[in-house]
């Protein structure tokens, strides 16, 4: 990792969790390219499921790890 970096992630660990969750929103738009006009619908859809099956009593997703694996996975497919 380069210093600059390592700089910026330095910095971005002393905000506020609701800033980095900004930070983190907007480096991840800009690496997946820009907004997706379809995501917000999508976005509840899966929070309706999620909520469906836990309801339900569903074993939960996993990790962070694990949860990162998967949306890794899921981007490469498309």
């Amino acid at each position: 990792m380069t210093h600059g970096a390592q700089r910026v992630i330095e910095e971005a660990l002393r905000l506020s969790p609701e800033e980095q969750a900004l930070v983190l929103r907007e480096l991840l738009a800009h690496l997946e390219g820009g907004p997706d006009a379809d995501a917000e619908t999508e976005w509840a859809r899966e929070i309706e499921r999620r909520a469906g099956e836990a309801r339900a009593g569903a074993p939960s997703a996993g990790g962070w790890e694990t949860v990162c694996d998967e949306l890794e996975a899921e981007l490469q497919r498309r």
